[in-house]
């Protein structure tokens, strides 16, 4: 039973310490914050956890491992090349509509320490998924699909996906502007639609 509510209570604040790192930051958010929002006492929070950095090295783990989560897809050969990629765009982009401020949160924290976010991306990618550019250059040089630029791609298509949830805010007052609501006219269909008409235009065969 003691091992249940240890589990619990951990559980609890690493889902509370996520919402405020991902609002914060780790330089902005405090520990009496996490411990709130936890609905905890501070001082519960800091036998879990001994300082805030601590903490949020486990939090950015976590976030980084979910997100690389998403490309592991791009491992699987029963598939071909554009079926990942199409797949792929499916499981990023309901990631993100459930994470909303994963994308800038990794941004920014990599901005400011980017030695840290190396460190963990070797950690997490060690013997496991393969990267996007690898898989599409090996299939250009089978012929198995047409030339094109594989680092611009792959720029472009993280682009489109997380640029919408980077930028919500500016669009939501654009789309105001011009008598559209965002709540209502985005949603994952439709970008994940818009999304794949790029994929299907890049893997057209010229």
């Amino acid at each position: 039973m003691k091992k249940l509510i240890v589990a619990s209570a951990e559980e609890k604040i690493l889902e509370a310490a996520k919402d405020v790192f991902m609002k914060y930051g780790l330089y902005g958010a405090r520990m009496q914050d996490i411990a709130e929002t936890a609905n905890i006492n501070k001082a519960l929070l800091h036998y879990y956890f001994r300082s805030k950095e601590k903490l949020f090295d486990k939090v950015f783990e976590g976030a980084l491992k979910k997100y690389f989560q998403q490309m592991d897809v791009f491992s699987d050969e029963s598939l071909p090349i554009k079926e990942r990629v199409l797949k792929y765009v499916d499981n990023l982009i309901s990631f993100l509509f459930e994470y909303p401020q994963m994308s800038i949160f990794i941004i920014k924290e990599v901005s400011i320490n980017p030695e840290l976010f190396k460190e963990k991306v070797h950690e997490i990618k060690k013997g496991k998924s393969i990267g996007l550019i690898k898989v599409l250059e090996e299939e250009i040089a089978a012929s198995r699909i047409n030339k094109f630029d594989t680092a611009m791609f792959m720029v472009n298509l993280q682009s489109l996906c997380s640029y919408p949830f980077i930028a919500s805010p500016l669009f939501k007052i654009s789309l105001k502007a011009n008598g559209k609501d965002w709540n209502k006219d985005f949603n994952t269909e439709k970008l994940k639609e818009s999304i794949k008409n790029f994929v299907e235009f890049t893997f057209e065969k010229k």
